[in-house]
């Protein structure tokens, strides 16, 4: 019993190990105010919300009611895009940080509830899912539908997204892979701090406005049982896109 609790540990801990350095920056402020004109933030806000949407399936199949639970940590990757001056003197690709929980509810339908970082931002969200073919039998493809909102508070801005998916999954033993596809609109709102230092003619009711789409494929590896390392990769708005997810699953 406590080799699987040490199992479960260091599988819910390996992408925290991954993306944690990066985590730490905060690299929002370092082109932030000397970029401040509509394409940068509009496209930041694109590359927000592919975040903010990110890492939040990795399986077609609706949780069970009244036992069933997924409780896992996510880590979305995106490509960073050409216009998105904000961020992309600071690398090709920036990431966040989901610690994910998932609740089965009668009916076909699940509960989400999101806790993440992104840099020094603090993200929440949740939403439903309901599942529109959950099969019992092996090799069966399972189809559900996901309604998302996220929340990204910096000191510089307020970020919110509203996130649509639908997924795909098979039930093989030991490998079940994926396929999913969603569409992310996201506003952000600039704050004060944003327009310290900023030269006069700039505009003080600057806001970014976005939507996009992210596509994903992946597989979730189940060798322990009833937990989960899931490995995905897909586009986002035209940009690479890669999720490395870890969790527990009834």
């Amino acid at each position: 019993m406590n080799r699987l609790v040490r199992s479960i540990s260091l599988m819910v801990a390996l992408p925290l190990f991954f993306v944690g350095p990066s985590l730490a920056l905060d690299d929002f402020s370092n082109n932030f105010t000397a970029n401040l004109n509509q394409v940068a933030l509009d496209s930041l806000s694109q590359d927000i919300g592919a975040v903010m949407g990110g890492g939040s399936f990795h399986t077609g199949k609706a949780l069970g009611f009244p036992l069933g639970f997924d409780v896992g940590v996510h880590v979305p990757v995106v490509g960073v895009q050409e216009d998105n001056a904000i961020l992309k003197d600071d690398g090709s690709t920036t990431q966040g940080l989901w610690g994910q929980v998932e609740v089965g509810l009668p009916l076909n339908l699940n509960i989400i509830a999101r806790l993440g970082k992104f840099y020094d931002g603090d993200m929440l969200g949740g939403g439903i899912r309901y599942g529109l073919f959950s099969p019992s039998i092996p090799g069966l493809p399972a189809i559900s539908i996901t309604g998302l909102y996220s929340t990204l508070d910096h000191d510089y801005f307020k970020a919110d997204t509203l996130s649509a998916n639908v997924a795909l999954s098979f039930n093989i033993p030991v490998i079940h892979p994926y396929v999913g596809v969603g569409y992310d609109v996201t506003t952000l709102d600039l704050r004060d701090p944003a327009f310290v230092g900023a030269p006069a003619s700039v505009s003080r009711d600057l806001e970014g406005e976005s939507s996009g789409y992210r596509a994903e494929a992946g597989v979730n590896l189940s060798i322990i049982p009833f937990t989960y390392i899931t490995l995905g990769a897909g586009l986002a708005n035209g940009q690479e896109m890669y999720h490395a997810g870890a969790g527990v699953k009834f």
